[in-house]
């Protein structure tokens, strides 16, 4: 009777699978997956932000946002001072910001983003159904995965960054050019090198596969402008906004205190380079980017190794572990996509015309996607995110303090008003450490703006230093609310 029900059901199966294996789903389904994908990627982000829990990435590019449609140089004062384009040569920005005249800019931005990572389903379905020529069923299995890939979600939901709209056009560019279609290809690369620079070693990765699958002078023309563009950016365009020198560097001090004597010193140093790509730290991040794939690309080896080179400087770096599992992740996810798609092909069997994937390994491809979603991902459901987008008595104090502080006012502020007081020339994130520094929080600004919640190390003595510092440098407290205290300058600015 088992036997009989488990035929029953493959029939059913076949059945639907031949009725989806047409040309009109191909051209619908992927669009209509999409805009599901955009709808819940946009109702988590934009119900986060409602909540002022913006981080400070989101807070910057606000910052810079609003210089540009005010008609200011935009510089994010925010994080550190430098020019926008000083960080990746993020030209892909400025007409990011022409459409958020259509809203306000924090709700822009986050549509923007979601709508670039729900895109990336298109491409993927083009690479699933006709690179790997699997049918439907595997294709939708690996979009569902897509959906729910703990990485999409953590981008998503970690602030704003132009570099996200690169996901969807590597995976377009992974299609066009294996397909041939040249200049689409091109097109998508310029998408994305113009939303972050360091992609382009990627980009050159990408067409170092291309002309090793047959396309020998078009992948050879990719390595080299993608190689000289990274030597431009980093060398000429990111110093030329910045302060003369590669804003990065910091990242690699402990090899080198320029561009070049830093990629020498890690080819001379391969211990070191070593430790730290064998790091506990990035040994996680394999896990999280691997394990909802069932570490499928590995059997796939050919379609991942283009963005090797560049994932392993990302490994090698000083830098925030936010950045390590956030917009450092981007292109490593599209490869990691598509050679899903093409170890679902080699483990597959040719049927008629499609390649059919055997249940059971979609079965725990899905079982997969969905545990580490449950576990890694900024919007598991235990992160309880249908509770976001309220907001409680703390943020309506947040908010009055925004309207007490003049429009033109230079602002120093903890980092849980920075989302709020973003639309602004100058602001500066208040250090606060384990001991008060009234003297450092009131230097070169007009306002000072203290989350006393975010120094539960103070004690009621430190608190007490810190008001009486900031009064002595001639400041009042304008508002004393919820933990919120705004301090404004009577005196003239030190």
């Amino acid at each position: 009777m088992t036997v009989t029900l488990r035929r029953r059901v493959d029939n059913v199966v076949l059945r639907w699978q031949a009725r989806l294996d047409s040309e009109w789903v191909d051209r619908v389904l992927p669009w209509l997956v999409s805009a599901g994908l955009f709808l819940w990627l946009a109702a988590l982000a934009l119900a986060k932000a409602r909540s002022l829990d913006g981080t400070v990435d989101l807070a910057a590019y606000t910052q810079a946002a609003w210089d540009i449609r005010e008609g200011h140089e935009p510089i994010m004062t925010v994080t550190n001072g430098s020019h926008v384009l000083a960080q990746q040569a993020a030209f892909l920005f400025y007409p990011m910001v022409g459409v958020t005249y259509l809203t306000t800019i924090i709700p822009g931005l986050l549509l923007i983003q979601a709508a670039a990572l729900a895109l990336g389903i298109v491409p993927l379905w083009r690479i699933g159904r006709r690179l790997a020529n699997l049918r439907v069923g595997a294709v939708a299995t690996l979009a569902f995965v897509y959906a729910v890939y703990p990485t999409l979600h953590n981008l998503n939901l970690a602030g704003f960054d132009p570099a996200v709209v690169a996901l969807p056009a590597l995976l377009a560019a992974c299609y066009f050019g294996l397909t041939g279609r040249w200049r689409w290809f091109a097109a998508c690369c310029v998408v994305v090198v113009g939303a972050r620079a360091d992609l382009a070693l990627a980009v050159a990765g990408l067409g170092a596969l291309l002309a090793v699958e047959g396309h020998r002078r078009q992948g050879l023309v990719t390595v080299v402008v993608a190689l000289a563009w990274t030597v431009v950016a980093a060398l000429v365009v990111q110093p030329a906004f910045g302060h003369g020198g590669f804003p990065h560097l910091d990242a690699f001090a402990a090899f080198g205190d320029t561009p070049a004597s830093a990629l020498w010193g890690m080819v001379t140093h391969p211990v070191e380079v070593l430790s730290r790509l064998v790091s506990e730290q990035n040994f996680n991040l394999a896990v999280t980017l691997f394990a909802p794939v069932v570490f499928l690309p590995v059997l796939a080896p050919r379609y991942l190794l283009p963005v090797i080179p560049l994932q392993t400087l990302y490994l090698v770096a000083d830098v925030p572990t936010e950045a390590v599992f956030g917009k450092q992740t981007i292109a490593i996810t599209a490869f990691i996509f598509l050679a899903t798609a093409m170890a679902l092909h080699r483990l597959g069997r040719m049927g008629v015309e499609k390649i059919t994937v055997d249940p059971r390994l979609l079965g725990a491809l899905l079982l997969a996607g969905t545990v580490f979603f449950v576990r890694d991902a900024a919007s598991s459901p235990y992160r309880e995110p249908w509770d976001w987008g309220g907001q409680d008595e703390v943020d309506a104090v947040r908010l009055r303090a925004r309207e007490l502080i003049p429009p033109e006012a230079s602002v120093r502020a903890s980092r849980s008003m920075l989302q709020v007081l973003a639309e602004r020339p100058v602001l500066y994130q208040l250090e606060q450490g384990d001991r008060p520094d009234p003297v450092r929080a009131a230097q070169d600004v007009d306002v000072v703006v203290l989350d006393e919640r975010e120094v539960p190390v103070w004690d009621a003595v430190d608190r007490r230093v810190f008001r009486l510092g900031m009064q002595t440098g001639g400041f009042a407290v304008v508002l004393d609310d919820h933990d919120i205290v705004v301090f404004e300058r009577r005196g003239p600015s030190r």
